[in-house]
C-alpha cells in the first residue's frame, strides 16, 4: 500500500471516528440545542475546529442534526451563517444512528 493511499484511509477513519464523538457531543444535552461554539471547547483537542466544522456540515447535510440561528432561532446551515452564531439538536434520525437501530459507514458511533 502507497504511502498516499494509506494517509488517505488514516483521514477517513478520523472522519468516520468524529462524525459519532460530535453526534454524541450534540445529543448530551438531548433535548436542548448546544452552541457549537461550547462544542468545540468541549471537544479539543480531540476534535480542532476544522475537522468540527467537517463533521458539522456531514451531519446537517445527512440530516441527523438541525441547527438554528441563536438569535432568531430560523434553521441555518455552516453556509449561511458564522460558526459562532449556530446552535445545533440531533435529529430523530441522529437518534437512531447512535441507538444503533439504523447505520452510516461514515459514522462510527
Amino acid at each position: 500500500m502507497e504511502s498516499k493511499e494509506m494517509t488517505e484511509r488514516i483521514r477517513q477513519k478520523k472522519f468516520f471516528r468524529n462524525n459519532g464523538i460530535v453526534l454524541k457531543g450534540i445529543n448530551l444535552l438531548r433535548t436542548q440545542f448546544v452552541s457549537l461554539t461550547e462544542l468545540k471547547y468541549a471537544l479539543e483537542p480531540t476534535i480542532t475546529e476544522p475537522e468540527l466544522r467537517d463533521s458539522v456540515n456531514y451531519l446537517s447535510e445527512s440530516g441527523y442534526i438541525n441547527m438554528r440561528n441563536i438569535r432568531s432561532k430560523q434553521p441555518t446551515t455552516l453556509a449561511d451563517c458564522d460558526f459562532e452564531e449556530i446552535e445545533a439538536k440531533v435529529s430523530a434520525d441522529g437518534i437512531k444512528i447512535i441507538a444503533c437501530v439504523r447505520s452510516d459507514e461514515c459514522i462510527d458511533v
